[in-house]
């Protein structure tokens, strides 16, 4: 290993400093965390990697309640559209203005969604 001769002094706040303690507990020592941080912000693969965690995140933020409000609407139209046909009022204009609308709604969140994942996946393995 080589011989560490050169000094590097820093000045820090009261709290900066006992940040920097309390991140740096679980390493042998100041030095190696420091040294350690830098060689990861270095690596372009970890940064690739942060990027990806920090776009899927974003994804999963985004698409999280869209999906879930599609699928209620869909849950709900498809529950009436049962209960009609038991009553055996299921009407082709409901299937037609209430049902297909509902139905197509939820397909194109669904390709939105996976055109977006699609994009993120692309990213991913570049």
């Amino acid at each position: 290993m080589t011989q560490r001769t050169k000094y590097f002094q820093l000045r820090l706040t009261q709290e900066e400093y006992y940040t920097l303690k309390q991140k740096s507990a679980s390493y042998t020592s100041v030095s190696h965390y420091i040294r350690s941080a830098i060689k990861e912000y270095s690596d372009i693969d970890a940064k690739r990697k942060f990027q990806l965690l920090n776009d899927l995140s974003s994804f999963y933020r985004k698409f999280q309640d869209e999906l879930s409000w599609a699928g209620g609407n869909l849950n709900q139209s498809v529950k009436r559209a049962n209960e009609l046909a038991v009553a055996g009022f299921l009407t082709p204009a409901y299937m037609t203005e209430v049902l297909m609308p509902t139905i197509n709604s939820t397909r194109k969140t669904l390709d939105s969604i996976k055109l977006e994942l699609l994009n993120v996946t692309k990213k991913a393995i570049e």
